[in-house]
């Protein structure tokens, strides 16, 4: 299908006229998507929680409002568990739009400094050895800009805004290729030069860029942690686990199918553990030949006869899914091209559930006497009466925690080794049987109902005794949501009955 390029960014008056009469059953969206082409993108307004057009998605990413959107959150936040806004060749401003990805705020790492200033917290660094020394390119494009540059202003940033923290994806960039570079006779390897930018940047980077399991928001405070080294020699670097679950289809065919493969990840990340780590990439190209990179990100036109149709980009069609995706679930890492203001901040609200929060009889704390106890009443999880003299099974109550705990106040959390669990979690009592929810002849029940105890099943995955282990945050004290794979819904103790000892412990609706 033969597509516009940047020619149509003024459209002809007849064509235009075309479009209109051919979207007049569409959304304000597309409407405003075409005034992007004659108008001016608009500051957004500071009062507004969410986009409701292409300029607030797409190349505007607004005011320095969001320095410090990660202190906020309590510091036992694994960053698996987040929702990060990134950017896509962070510093791509220079070549064309064949080459070009971002905002350009200027050179020299202002860029980043901008991006860092509005929320930007996940960024790609692609990087050319010249003399020896790390400079910024984009395929054959010099950005303007050098390591140096960007570890400065990194840690001027950090420095400022101690509550925050940077994943950083360094990669090698020149591969000799026929768009590409070629790093002018280096006598050192990419990471001999990395170890020399690290110490002489002294405790910037989490761990010195040296493998590790990805740390949580407080061990990364302040620091760049490196999340991935694409370079020769480069897996002795970075997080374990970080390019799990990644998607970066960077050549789709067009913004739609784009759009899919973003969609089925970003779901995915919803609904997997959260030491799991999810990056999708929201951006592509097909330059020179085809759609360039803000063209997947904006949207463009397309020829359909005689009939010039807009096709939205992916940056606003993932803001309009966060906009109505009110289950509000985790993202991961988003790595975008030309990101808006909105769509950052979508991003960034996803994370409300590691915020210093009220107390809640969903969340609970897990003591090192293996009791659990709920946040908000205080009472520890207990193994209730059987149900016959059978021992094959009991409820599940709550009573007042001991300070000698007695077995039937103890739980542990196992992972299933006779089957594939998926990350999920069986929560085992001092007995051994397991935390369950009740079958209801194969109908998940609803909140409110009453848990119990019962073996624990081993011939095959049983997801009503299967539970998703959410950290969260009680004023930096680290606690936990239990969510059941089968429902959806939390472990939590009853309202009703909180004040009796013996009262229920149930499935509930999860906190927001």
């Amino acid at each position: 299908m033969p597509h516009t390029s940047a020619m149509l960014a003024r459209p002809a008056g007849a064509a235009l006229r075309r479009l209109r009469r051919l979207t007049r059953r569409a959304t304000m969206t597309t409407v405003a998507l075409l005034a992007l082409a004659v108008a001016p993108l608009a500051v957004p307004h500071a009062a507004l929680a969410e986009g409701t057009d292409n300029r607030d998605a797409f190349q505007n990413l607004g005011s320095a409002d969001q320095q410090d959107w990660m202190g906020k959150l309590g510091a036992t936040t694994p960053l698996t568990a987040m929702s990060i806004p990134g950017t896509h060749e962070t510093l791509a401003v220079h070549g064309g739009s064949s080459v070009e990805t971002q905002q350009n705020f200027g050179d020299s790492a202002a860029t980043l400094s901008a991006q860092l200033d509005r929320g930007i917290r996940a960024v790609d660094i692609r990087v050319r050895i010249i003399n020896d020394k790390f400079v910024i390119h984009h395929g054959a494009f010099y950005q303007n800009a050098n390591f140096d540059d960007v570890l400065t202003k990194a840690k001027a940033f950090l420095s400022a805004h101690r509550g925050e923290t940077l994943l950083m994806r360094l990669r090698a960039e020149c591969d000799g290729s026929t768009f590409g570079c070629t790093d002018d006779h280096p006598t050192a390897s990419h990471t001999a030069l990395f170890d020399a930018y690290a110490k002489q940047y002294a405790g910037l980077f989490y761990n010195n860029g040296k493998r590790s399991d990805p740390p949580t928001l407080g061990q990364a405070r302040g620091k760049i942690v490196l999340s991935v080294f694409n370079a020769d020699n480069g897996d002795s670097y970075g997080l374990n686990g970080f390019e799990d679950h990644t998607e970066d289809t960077w050549a789709a065919t067009d913004a739609p199918a784009k759009w899919n493969l973003v969609n089925k990840n970003i779901a995915a990340a919803g609904t997997a553990p959260a030491d799991q780590t999810f990056v999708t990439y929201t951006s592509a190209s097909r330059a020179p030949l085809n759609l360039v990179p803000s063209e997947y990100a904006g949207g463009y036109g397309v020829l359909r006869g005689k009939d010039l149709v807009w096709v939205d980009g992916v940056n606003v069609r993932l803001m309009n899914y966060l906009n109505n995706d009110t289950a509000n679930r985790r993202l991961g890492i988003v790595m975008m091209d030309y990101p808006g203001w909105a769509l950052v901040h979508d991003i960034i609200a996803r994370n409300g559930y590691y915020a210093g929060r009220n107390t809640s009889p969903a969340i609970w704390v897990v003591k090192a006497d293996k009791t659990y106890v709920d946040s908000k009443y205080g009472r520890c999880m207990t193994r209730g009466p059987e149900f016959d003299d059978s021992g094959q099974g009991g409820l599940v109550q709550q009573r007042a925690c001991q300070s000698n705990p007695p077995s039937s106040h103890q739980w542990q959390a196992a992972k299933p080794s006779t089957f594939d669990s998926k990350g999920y979690f069986y929560i085992k009592a001092a007995n051994g049987q397991c935390l369950t929810a009740p079958y209801n002849n194969g109908t998940p029940p609803s909140a409110g109902t009453q848990l119990f105890w019962w073996p624990c099943e081993t011939r095959w995955i049983s997801d009503n005794q299967m539970w998703n282990i959410m950290p969260t945050n009680l004023a930096d004290q680290a606690a936990y949501r239990f969510i059941n794979k089968w429902t959806n819904l939390c472990l939590m103790v009853d309202p009703a009955t909180a004040s009796q000892s013996g009262g229920k412990v149930v499935l509930g609706n999860c906190p927001a």
